[in-house]
């Protein structure tokens, strides 16, 4: 999913790597409920947390890393796992640009079709077919739903686990 030791690199695979620990993170925050503490706004390319970019550019050592990793004793979560994996693990980077960006619209638009417009006017690089099958594709695996009357709503997927 992402290359832990490719996070600083000063090129295009750097920056995927960055972009999908970024969303990655947002997506467990907000679709499956797991509170890392990051706080995100929204910037170029989606959701973006200053706090977790802070971490890995200025406090983690991934020299240290595989072998803190080796000697830690880590609480492991399978359901989480498992669930976080089968909604994301074969997302590109802008699936999850585009699904991370119509995910954190649910805190500011009313509607669907409010939350489409404003994702199509700050996503303009990508097509509207596209930005609807992944908000179609969010609805269906119930990340986010629709109530008539009332604006997007995430969906508390506590049931699932």
């Amino acid at each position: 999913m992402i290359t832990i030791h490719d996070l600083l690199r000063d090129d295009e695979i750097g920056l995927v790597n960055r972009l999908k620990l970024q969303k990655y993170v947002y997506l467990a925050q907000t679709s499956l409920k797991n509170n890392f503490g990051y706080e995100y706004n929204i910037y170029n390319n989606g959701p973006y947390s200053p706090e977790l970019a802070n971490y890995y550019y200025e406090k983690m050592d991934l020299q240290a890393t595989s072998l803190d990793l080796n000697k830690t004793e880590w609480t492991f979560d399978n359901d989480f796992s498992q669930r976080f994996l089968e909604l994301f693990k074969d997302k590109d980077v802008n699936w999850l640009e585009v699904a991370t960006t119509l995910i954190d619209s649910t805190n500011y638009c009313e509607n669907e079709q409010e939350s489409l417009d404003k994702v199509y006017a700050i996503k303009s690089k990508y097509s509207s077919s596209f930005i609807d099958s992944t908000l179609d594709e969010l609805k269906e695996k119930s990340l986010v739903h629709y109530e008539s009357g009332s604006g997007i709503k995430l969906n508390g997927l506590f049931s699932v686990f």
